[in-house]
């Protein structure tokens, strides 16, 4: 037999394992879509419902539901890794690039917030999603630095502190609860005008 044709039924996709991968995907897309909608702890029948996937299936396919929250949380992480790019760092004038700055926060926090409560709350429990908290405030951290570094490098550090919690996920999570949008972008712009102001010129 012509060695080709023999090495033919090994580079056919088998067609359950095929399936489930694309089971698998359904639910962790369902998870993610109810997150996104505000369902913190959604129960298994809501997320077999909304994957049509059935109850059963769901635990072939996973442990069990902390392990399927963990994959999903951690997906989530990559797919909207690309929105934490701010664009134009450094560049412009100091109130362009607070506006900039703060319109960037509110758009990620708009992206992510759901998905951010349902990750820090299993954080405790799973230290890859700690790691991955740690690592994106960090970054976040950085970005600020970055973009206001000469205005942060005059004002020390105690500014910096201050800059980086107020303008923190957490931060305006709890703001977007309590305010409107508005109220809440004014606040951050006008904090940080004041924080990265330049006390010897005034």
């Amino acid at each position: 037999m012509d060695q080709a044709a023999e090495a033919v039924p090994d580079l056919v996709p088998d067609g359950r394992r095929v399936r489930r991968e694309a089971n698998r995907e359904r639910v962790v897309d369902a998870l993610l879509e109810l997150f996104q909608q505000g369902h913190v702890v959604p129960s298994l029948a809501l997320v077999a419902e909304r994957s049509g996937v059935s109850h059963r299936s769901v635990f072939r396919y996973f442990d069990d539901l902390e392990e399927l929250h963990r994959v999903a949380i951690e997906r989530s992480f990559s797919r909207y890794s690309h929105l934490f790019d701010l664009p134009g760092v450094s560049e412009g004038s100091l109130a362009a690039r607070i506006e900039r700055f703060v319109d960037h926060r509110l758009a990620l926090y708009d992206a992510t917030a759901n998905l951010a409560r349902v990750a820090r709350m299993k954080a405790p429990t799973h230290p890859v999603l700690a790691q991955n908290i740690a690592a994106n405030r960090s970054m976040l951290r950085d970005q600020l630095v970055a973009h206001f570094g000469s205005e942060l490098e005059r004002a020390g550090t105690a500014v910096l502190v201050t800059a980086s919690a107020l303008t923190a996920m957490e931060a305006i999570d709890v703001m977007m609860t309590d305010h409107d949008r508005a109220s809440v972008r004014t606040g951050l712009i006008e904090s940080l005008a004041r924080l990265l102001a330049d006390k010897g010129s005034q």
